[in-house]
């Protein structure tokens, strides 16, 4: 049979209206197919996407907070023209038992935008570990601080004065949220060793250790959709890329969070 005739005898076929029914019928299962496979094989490639986009997002920001492991946050402390800060450091050291010279700090200053009333916090950069464990350890020192004479921090000064760790913009944000769970009763405690975010759910439980915020959920708060975790994730891990950028200062090596 040619083409001519094929095609004459489809066409007397269709005006049959039982047999044009199961033509349209035929198609319109072949077309639902493709369709149906070709949106399964995008939702793959979406998830695959979104799950290398989590682990790249993570690792970079393991290598961003690394790179701060050095560093501490100082705030508290009010902010004088003509200041220096590394002998606010000194003499905090010093008011908490701990023997910091000025050769043990890389760098210092004060980070964040001026606003009137407010003493931005300080960042510090020890020239090595056990120096900035050190004075990390003896934090709580200050709450009951030893005089030093010609100190430019007064006692009552260092007794509101608060240390912690130099987090990144991701990670701030992930502590930010586990504080709240924590004042929501969801979990028991929530805190940075380090620099590395630990939670504990219940009081005498298993410290966790959590990389991420949709870390913190699985933890804390199953039920919640971890594509909502996902979505403030990106989110901040944009912001940090844009608070990097725009904002973060070299601390010899290092950088410092704004």
């Amino acid at each position: 049979m040619d083409a001519s005739t094929l095609k004459k005898t489809v066409l007397e076929c269709l005006k049959d209206g039982e047999l044009r029914g199961e033509f349209q019928s035929l198609i319109q299962e072949m077309v639902t197919g493709a369709v149906a496979e070709a949106m399964a094989a995008r939702d793959t490639e979406i998830a695959e996407l979104k799950d290398q986009l989590k682990r790249t997002t993570d690792q970079l920001n393991d290598l961003e907070q690394y790179s701060r492991r050095l560093c501490v946050n100082i705030t508290g402390v009010p902010e004088t023209t003509g200041e220096s800060t590394d002998q606010i450091v000194t003499d905090l050291a010093k008011m908490a038992g701990v023997a910091v010279t000025p050769s043990d700090i890389d760098r210092s200053h004060r980070i964040g935008k001026l606003s009137d009333g407010k003493s931005r916090p300080i960042i510090v950069r020890f020239t090595n570990f056990t120096k900035r464990q050190e004075f990390y350890n003896a934090r709580r020192e200050l709450r009951k601080p030893r005089p030093v004479r010609g100190s430019k921090v007064s006692a009552e000064t260092a007794g509101k004065t608060f240390v912690s760790d130099n987090l990144t913009k991701l990670n701030q944000h992930t502590m930010y949220v586990a504080r709240n769970m924590k004042k929501e009763g969801k979990i028991h405690s929530a805190w940075t060793d380090v620099g590395k975010m630990k939670v504990r759910v219940k009081e005498g439980g298993q410290t966790k250790i959590i990389r991420s915020l949709e870390d913190l959920y699985a933890v804390a708060d199953p039920a919640r959709q971890p594509g909502a975790a996902l979505a403030e994730s990106s989110s901040g891990a944009r912001e940090s890329s844009r608070g990097a950028s725009g904002r973060g200062r070299s601390v010899r090596g290092g950088r410092a969070a704004q």
